[in-house]
Order: C-alpha cells, then structure tokens, then sequence
C-alpha cells in the first residue's frame, strides 16, 4: 500500500497517503506513551519500593542509571540495523521486549533483581526511537518535521503522567501493591507491537522526495542548484563504524549532542526525584498517589505546552533563518536556568508550582526542534544512526549517570547518612543537589545551541546534496 509506481506517479491519491501518514503516526504516538509510562512507573512507586526492598536515594539513581545505561549502549547497534532493515519491524520487536519486560518486573523480590528487570527494560527500548524518528522522517518532510515530532514527543509526556500517578497510587494501596502496576501496564504493549509489525514501511527519504516533486510540478521547471551549494556534500562511508564518525564530523550534529548532554541532566534527574521530592515533609509532604498525580499533571500542562510551541515556533522561524531549530533549544535552556534556580530553592507549593511550570515549558521546548534537526543534517540513509550516536553520547554522558550523581550528592548532604530519607525529610539535602548541579547545566545547554545555531544550513544542504548524489546514483 502507498508504493510509488515505476513511472514516479504515486499508485494512491494525496489524501489517502496523509490519511495512511495519520494513522502510522498515532500509532507511534501511543507506543510512545507506552513507553515512558512503563519507564516512570517505576518512579512514581520508588519511595513506597525502595521502603519495602531496602534501598533509598542512591538506590533509586542506581536503578535509574542502569536503564539509562543499558538504553545508550544498545541504541548504536539497532540503530545502525534500522538504517539497514525494516525500521517497523525493529519497533515492533522493541515493544513487545519492554513490554514483556514491564509485567516480568512484577516478580522483583530485592534490589538486585529489580535492578537487573530495569537493565532488560532498556534494551527493549533502545531500538525504538532511532528506528521510530527515522520511519515518521520518511512520512512527513522537512517542512513540518518539528511539528511533527513536537506532537509525538508530547504524547510521551502523557506517558510520564500515567507513569508516576499508576505508580504512586497503586504503590500506596497496601504493601506489595506496587506489583500490579507493572503486571497491569505491560499487556497494552504487545497489541501495540503487533499493529506495529503490520504497518508499509517506508521508502527511504520518500517523504522529502515526494514534496521536492510536488514543489517542481507548481513551478513547472526543474530544480536549479547552484554550483556553490554542490560543493557542501555529505559523504557516506560504507563501513558502520566510519559511518557514525562521519556523522560527528558534521558540526550541527556535534551541538545538539553537547546541548543535549546537559539538558538532558536536568531532565533525567528532574523526573527521577520529583515525585519523591513532593513526598517530603520537609518540603511539601504530599501522599504518594497524589505526588505522582500532581508531579505528572505539572509535566503534561507545561510540557505538552512547550513542546508544541516549540515545534510550531522552530517551523515558522525555519522558513527565515535555517538555525532556527538549534537556536530556538538554545534560548529556552537559558531563559530556563534561573527559573529552574526558583523552583528549587522554593519551599511554598504555589510558587514551586509557578516556577516549576516555567522551567517545564522552557526545557520542552526542545523536544520537536532537536529531533528534526538530527534528521535534517542526515543523509536519509543515516537516520536513524544519527538518532543512535545522539543517545549514546548525550546519554551516557548526560542523564544516564545523572540520577546516580544527584543521589550520591543529595546522601552526602544528609549529615544523618539516610535517615532523612527514612522519616521522609530529605527535601532540603535533595533541594541543594538539584541546584548545584542542574542551573548550571541549563546555562551550558543555552549558549551551546545559541552559538552553534550558525551551521546549520550548510550542514542541512550538505545533507540534501547526499541524498540527491545517491539517487543519482540509483538511477
């Protein structure tokens, strides 16, 4: 369904090849949700398990870190095999592996072998969004990617939402209660991974072609490109390993890794220790179940929020100056810093509810913006290797240790050694942790993107002349 003909007409009309886009990106949206509920279930139930299998701040930031780990590590290998296979097919396969993993977790008897169900947790995960972002880039073009993949990364927000208030609530019903919840969330999974394997996959680059195609059926005369602009070309190795190096030679690629290694802190350990953080007496000694449910319902407002105006506002400016999708990441990092500061530093539930919205807002805006820009300065054939090398390094050297660092740290302050955390009062040690570490990685993030914004466009025309080069030569 939706092949393109020999002739280079399209076999189905306009309207059904947008309705069938429609459909492959709802699908993807939900697993999407899927996926960050499965990984912050964990989360919104952390205070009630670590309890009840004997472990406390630091334990949650190892569980936390091996997933992230495990994430990073497996993501260059299925990324490079999505750029050579069936990119559906990898999705599919992803999913039912966490998903199975998800309601295994529910036999967890220690620390151990919760920890080790988490590791599992991250293999499974790791091949879906380098294959994912590589399969919607090849249904939506360049001009509407960042809404696009705005609009997908706030259904990973209504993920984070379920996530820790399932968690939370069922983690506070009785002892042991917490089981359910990951028995329960598991099952949608594998009728997601299912309808997955059944979906057309994609020619690769189809969608940009298909809209250079309908751009030069309106003019009605060919695509003139001048001589200066051929000479920006990407060259694609053969080898997987020169492959990934050519993608760190491109400049733009380099800077949303390194912007994203700190952004990326920020968020981890934001969304680690939030729910916990509420259940504090010491700061706003919230239950459990309504932690994760007020925790969640801050991220969805603020978040769904700037990741949409994000997308929208990175596509609009796009059209006047080629960085825009860096530099709008950029500016929102900054501005974000300080009111990350306030958030933290503040004590009364109202004004940490108004500063912490702000910063949510601020740091999503990133999500659509950044995604399509790792696509856009990548040869079709790259993509998903992009993506990969993109979460292995921000990963690793952002989020992936960052919940380990802030627990350690948070410990370290708490001059009882873990008796804070036991009688609920470790608000402050985790306030002070939080304020060290992530204002100044937001302050990084923001000049990183706004300084680096400038080599965009070349590095995106670069990118075009490879695939046009490859065509060519398929011809």
């Amino acid at each position: 369904m939706g092949e393109i003909a020999s002739s280079g007409v399209p076999d189905i009309n306009t309207s059904r090849r947008a309705n069938y886009a429609r459909y492959v990106f709802w699908i993807m949206t939900i697993i999407g949700m899927l996926d960050y509920l499965d990984r912050y279930i964990f989360i919104g139930a952390a205070d009630v398990i670590g309890k009840e299998l004997h472990f406390n701040l630091s334990g949650i930031g190892y569980i936390t870190s091996a997933f992230l780990v495990v994430l990073t590590l497996s993501a260059i290998p299925l990324g490079a095999w999505a750029d050579r296979g069936s990119r559906k097919n990898i999705v599919a396969l992803c999913v039912a592996i966490w998903s199975a993993t998800t309601s295994l977790t529910a036999l967890a008897i220690n620390f151990g072998t919760l920890f080790l169900s988490r590791m599992i947790l991250g293999i499974g995960q790791a091949g879906y969004f380098p294959a994912g972002t590589a399969l919607l880039s090849d249904y939506y073009s360049r001009e509407k990617r960042s809404r696009i993949m705005s609009w997908w990364s706030a259904g990973q927000l209504f993920g984070i939402l379920g996530g820790y208030f399932i968690g939370g609530a069922v983690a506070g019903l009785y002892f042991g209660s917490w089981r359910l919840a990951f028995l329960i969330t598991g099952i949608p999974g594998l009728v997601l991974a299912y309808l997955m394997w059944r979906v057309r996959e994609p020619r690769r680059n189809e969608a940009d072609e298909e809209a250079e195609t309908s751009l030069a059926e309106v003019l009605k005369e060919p695509e003139v490109i001048e001589a200066e602009e051929r000479t920006h070309t990407f060259v694609v190795p053969r080898g997987v390993f020169s492959q990934f190096f050519a993608l760190l030679r491109v400049r733009t690629m380099v800077v949303l890794i390194v912007m994203q290694i700190f952004a990326f802190f920020v968020t981890g350990v934001s969304t680690t220790f939030l729910p916990t953080y509420m259940q504090q007496k010491d700061t706003f000694g919230l239950s459990s179940g309504l932690a994760g449910l007020y925790s969640g319902g801050i991220i969805v407002l603020a978040g769904v929020a700037g990741t949409i105006v994000g997308g929208y506002m990175a596509d609009y400016l796009n059209r006047r100056h080629r960085g825009a999708r860096v530099l709008v990441c950029g500016i929102g990092f900054l501005i974000g810093a300080p009111s990350f500061a306030c958030a933290v530093l503040f004590h009364n539930l109202a004004v940490f509810t108004i500063f912490f919205i702000t910063s949510a807002f601020l740091l999503t805006i990133y999500n659509g913006p950044c995604t399509a820009a790792t696509q856009d300065v990548a040869p079709s054939m790259l993509r998903a290797s992009a993506v990969a090398i993109s979460l292995l390094i921000a990963h690793l050297f952002g989020d992936a240790f960052a919940p380990s660092i802030v627990g350690v740290i948070a410990t370290a302050l708490d001059p009882t050694h873990g008796m804070h955390f036991l009688t609920d009062t470790a608000g402050h040690d985790l306030s002070l942790a939080l304020l060290f570490t992530g204002t100044p990685a937001l302050l990084i993030a923001g000049l990183v993107g706004i300084f680096g914004s400038r080599w965009m466009a070349a590095d995106v025309t670069a990118a075009a002349n490879a695939d046009r080069l490859m065509k060519e030569a398929q011809a």
